[in-house]
């Protein structure tokens, strides 16, 4: 009995390393955007500007992992585009998150802001990296 299950075991064992395998290079939310997208692509480039000035450091910390507030990197893994954009526009504010709906830095530079942020969480811009100060963003 044990020898005729070995051949089920083995197959078994295949069908979950090959699922496993489909799994993990199979882009989640965060996995959807180019990888061939860098800091310096202009609208990336444009959206880190953007969010310097606008100052989200201030709560969610320099790198945007969390401090006061929670980490937008894992949020933006974690969630839809269309739930980052509500968050980003619309806020929370009993829980101190303010909207942005009418503040054109962010609404012109939304879709970089969202790109940026999916780009950081799969790990294709590192927390350190700054676009290039000579590139032109317009």
């Amino acid at each position: 009995m044990l020898l005729a299950q070995k051949p089920n075991s083995a197959r078994r064992a295949a069908l979950i390393v090959g699922c496993l395998v489909l799994a993990v290079s199979m882009p989640g939310n965060a996995g959807q955007e180019s990888t061939h997208a860098t800091i310096d692509d202009p609208q990336v480039a444009r959206a880190w500007r953007a969010l310097r000035v606008v100052n989200c450091d201030r709560c969610h910390g320099k790198d945007y992992e969390g401090m006061s507030a929670p980490s937008i990197v894992a949020f933006a893994a974690g969630q839809s585009r269309e739930m980052f954009f509500r968050m980003l526009l619309d806020g929370n504010p009993p829980r101190g998150m303010p909207g942005y709906q009418s503040n054109p830095l962010v609404t012109d530079n939304i879709d970089g802001i969202y790109r940026y942020f999916t780009l950081r969480a799969n790990g294709t811009i590192l927390p350190e990296s700054r676009p290039n100060p000579t590139l032109s963003t317009r």
